[in-house]
């Protein structure tokens, strides 16, 4: 006959082998706000960055670094981070979201990176812009066309021109009239004074519908694959 004690063997044991189980945390969710959040915060560091390195403007040291980050970094972290949080999400073939998430986003994350920096140069030129006679050193017809330039006294005009470095017009020792930024953060603008417009808030329109494609786009994309949708 069974004893209480026999009776009470097994169900300690089936106890103890259920407790770990109770303490194993459940996997982890992350829901659209903290997508969004994710999101916004990328493309707020990334419009932040662009605009003003040329408007503050940044040390020259720093002007570099903050371009990679927005143009390079900033756009693989919306990618790769979402990546490694939702590693744990099986799918027998990559979900249509991520797809469409990582064919959206990355591109205009890039394009957001450089259309926003050719608004913060203006802006620059804007506040601190000069006109002078620049002398035309040398012409570099690569893959952009740039143009080194000094001014009467001899200073070099930094960076270089490439808005009207034309090699079939413009040659080494030619004078042109140039607006130029004394910081060196935004790049010269050839024409006379009347004729350079200058008019940063035109691209609000474009970084705005960039910035919302990039939230609305990584928050519906990566919320669906966090819930396991294909």
């Amino acid at each position: 006959m069974a004893t209480d004690r026999d009776l009470r063997g097994p169900a300690a044991g089936a106890d103890r082998t259920a407790q770990p189980a109770e303490n194993v945390p459940p996997r982890r969710r992350t829901g659209p706000i903290h997508w969004f959040l994710f999101n916004s915060a990328c493309v707020a560091a990334s419009v932040a960055l662009m605009w003003f390195a040329p408007v503050i403007p940044l040390p020259a040291f720093l002007r570099g670094p903050a371009f990679a980050t927005s143009a390079l970094a900033i756009p693989l972290a919306l990618i790769l981070v979402p990546g490694v949080l939702l590693r744990h999400v099986t799918h027998r073939k990559p979900p249509k979201p991520a797809i469409v998430a990582i064919t959206v986003v990355l591109p205009a994350a890039i394009v957001l990176a450089v259309v926003t920096r050719e608004a913060g140069e203006e802006r620059g030129l804007e506040k601190r812009g000069r006109w002078t006679e620049a002398v035309v050193v040398d012409v570099d017809n690569g893959n952009t066309d740039k143009c080194t330039l000094r001014t009467r006294d001899g200073r070099e005009i930094s960076p270089r021109m490439t808005d009207g470095c034309d090699p079939d017009t413009v040659e080494p020792g030619d004078t042109l009239r140039v607006l130029y930024d004394p910081k060196g953060a935004a790049g010269p603008l050839e024409g006379e004074d009347t004729e350079v417009d200058l008019d940063p808030g035109a691209y609000k329109g474009v970084i705005g519908g960039l910035a919302a494609l990039i939230v609305v786009t990584g928050t519906w994309g990566w919320a669906r694959v966090s819930r396991g949708e294909r």
